[in-house]
C-alpha cells in the first residue's frame, strides 16, 4: 500500500511507499553517523589550534616582561595560572580593570597583553583556553639554563579538561616532556578535550 492510497477517493495516489519512506530515514541515518564525527573532529582540530596560538602568544609576552624587568613573572598559583596574576603582571590591570597595587613584580604597570573577550568565562573571572578549559599549567625556565627541567622551581602538574572529568599530566607521558627536558623559556599546556592523553594540547609540541 501506498501513502497516497489511505488519502481517499479522488485524491492524487502518486506517492512514496512506506519501505521507500523508511529507507530514505536510514540513508539519513548514516550520512548524519558519518558527518558528525567528522565535523566534531574538525572542532577539535580548530579549537587545539586555536589554543596553541593563543599559548604562543602569552609566552611571547611573558619574554616581553623578562626582557623588561629581568625575570619572568609569577602568574601562577601551585603551578595552574592565576587569572587575576595574568593580568596584573601581563595587562598592567586587573581583571576588574582596576589598577594594580603592591606586591606585583610589573611595578611600572606595563601592558604586555591584551586579553580579548573570548580568552575569559562570562565573568570575567577565569582565563579559558580554546576549547573553554579554565585548568591552565604554566612553567617557565627559572635559572635560565635554556631548559625547563627538574632543576628549575615548580614540578609538571596534572591538568583536567572540560570533557573526561579527570586528570592528565606530561609526567604521564615520556615522550611529551623529554628526560632532558624542554628547551623553552615559557610553556603552556591544558587538557584539550580532556579524554585522555592524547588530548594534551602542549605549547612545545
Amino acid at each position: 500500500m501506498r501513502i497516497a492510497d489511505i488519502a481517499g477517493p479522488g485524491r492524487d495516489r502518486r506517492g512514496f511507499s512506506l519501505i521507500e519512506v523508511l529507507t530514505v530515514v536510514v540513508i539519513i541515518g548514516i550520512l548524519a553517523a558519518i558527518t558528525i564525527p567528522v565535523l566534531s573532529g574538525a572542532r577539535a582540530s580548530a579549537d587545539r589550534a586555536k589554543t596553541k596560538a593563543q599559548f604562543s602568544q602569552w609566552a611571547s609576552a611573558m619574554e616581553l616582561y623578562r626582557q623588561e624587568y629581568g625575570f619572568y613573572p609569577n602568574i601562577a598559583t601551585g603551578g595552574k595560572v592565576d587569572p587575576e596574576r595574568f593580568a596584573a603582571e601581563l595587562t598592567g590591570r586587573t581583571l576588574s580593570g582596576a589598577a594594580i597595587g603592591e606586591g606585583y613584580g610589573n611595578r611600572k604597570a606595563l601592558r604586555f597583553y591584551t586579553l580579548s573577550a573570548d580568552e575569559l568565562d562570562d565573568d570575567g573571572l577565569l582565563l579559558l583556553d580554546g576549547f573553554g578549559n579554565d585548568d591552565i599549567a604554566v612553567r617557565v625556565d627559572s635559572n635560565r639554563d635554556g631548559l625547563i627541567n627538574a632543576s628549575d622551581s615548580g614540578s609538571w602538574v596534572s591538568v583536567v579538561g572540560l570533557e573526561a572529568g579527570g586528570g592528565s599530566a606530561p609526567t604521564d607521558l615520556p615522550e611529551a616532556v623529554p628526560t632532558a627536558g624542554v628547551r623553552a623559556g615559557v610553556v603552556f599546556y591544558s587538557a584539550g578535550r580532556g579524554r585522555d592523553e592524547n588530548d594534551l594540547v602542549l605549547s612545545w609540541r
